[in-house]
């Protein structure tokens, strides 16, 4: 069976980075053989809001998968020209950007894959990912998808529907601020923290600005009030 997952990360002088995931009941496959580093355990700077506790789980969540799926080696700096080729079983994304920008578009779908208590609203993004996505459509499939997840749950009933997701991205924001520190001076590339960084930015842009985001997508929805 193919990967569910595979970012092949190019850069202009032909060197090329591979890197499958496989899922196992929506959570990333990891072999028993894998021995993960030390800065993978929960308590090597566990996020201030983590409510793990280090007796049942031994590793971070994200930390595991990012350890797993990422080499010790990197591409280059931040900056670094890389073409990033998404591959899916549907269909396959192409796209020349920064280093930092696709891995930070790799690291979004390995929180939401994670079982993290904070990413887990997140996992129907992953199983619909749509990788290097605008802020723009990241606002229109969270927004939907959690609706739908809402509905689904026959909660929509409350007064302010988003008022939990607004919630949800504070605390996602808290995270990846927090993340950053458990990354610092581990690789010799700063493109990894970076890439943490621009994930901080898109969920503290999605925390403060959800409501007005959303209403000016409305002449989308016909509920323009000029029209």
């Amino acid at each position: 069976m193919p990967p569910d997952y595979v970012y092949t990360l190019t850069t202009p002088e032909g060197v090329q980075q591979r890197i499958p995931i496989e899922l196992v009941d929506d959570a990333i496959a990891i072999p028993d053989r894998f021995s993960p580093p030390a800065w993978a355990a929960l308590t090597y700077h566990q996020c201030s809001h983590c409510p793990l506790d280090k007796e049942t789980h031994r590793y971070c969540p994200i930390a595991l998968n990012l350890a797993f799926l990422l080499p010790e080696s990197a591409l280059g700096d931040s900056f670094q020209t890389v073409t990033v080729e998404v591959d899916t079983p549907q269909r396959q994304y192409r796209q020349t950007t920064t280093l930092q920008r696709a891995l930070s578009s790799l690291f979004g779908l390995i929180c939401a894959l994670s079982n993290c208590p904070h990413t887990r609203f997140l996992r129907p993004m992953a199983r619909f990912h749509l990788p290097l996505s605008s802020a723009s459509e990241t606002l229109v499939r969270s927004a939907s998808l959690f609706l739908l997840q809402q509905h689904m749950a026959d909660r929509l009933d409350s007064q302010d529907p988003l008022a939990e997701l607004n919630a949800r991205y504070a605390a996602l924001n808290e995270l990846n601020r927090c993340f950053t520190r458990r990354l610092r001076g581990k690789r010799t590339s700063d493109a990894p923290i970076n890439a943490l960084v621009l994930l901080n930015v898109t969920a503290r842009e999605m925390h403060w600005n959800l409501e007005e985001e959303l209403a000016s997508l409305a002449p989308l929805f016909g509920n323009d009030s000029d029209a």
